[in-house]
């Protein structure tokens, strides 16, 4: 093996070199976790808004069961027959 002499300059200049790599990945890294949740969000928001759709017809049937029930014969007498004599 043969020795090597680095100067300091250069081992400063990789130094600077490899924050910089490091800067900018942790710039692009923070961009893409603003993105995914930025994604997540918009996914989340439409969900919601088909959920409060889905409820908003689950109040319509049920309030129409309601108004079945209230207009339909309370009970019937046993002994009436189903079909019309």
């Amino acid at each position: 093996m043969s020795n090597v002499i680095v100067s300091r300059n250069e081992i400063a200049d990789l130094f600077n070199e490899m924050m910089l790599q490091m800067d900018v990945l942790e710039e692009t890294m923070s961009n893409s976790l603003k993105i995914e949740r930025e994604e997540m969000e918009e996914v989340m928001k439409h969900q919601i808004k088909r959920l409060h759709v889905t409820l908003d017809e689950v109040e319509k049937v049920m309030g129409e069961q309601r108004l079945l029930k209230i207009h339909s014969p309370k009970s019937i007498d046993f002994r009436q027959s189903a079909y019309s004599v």
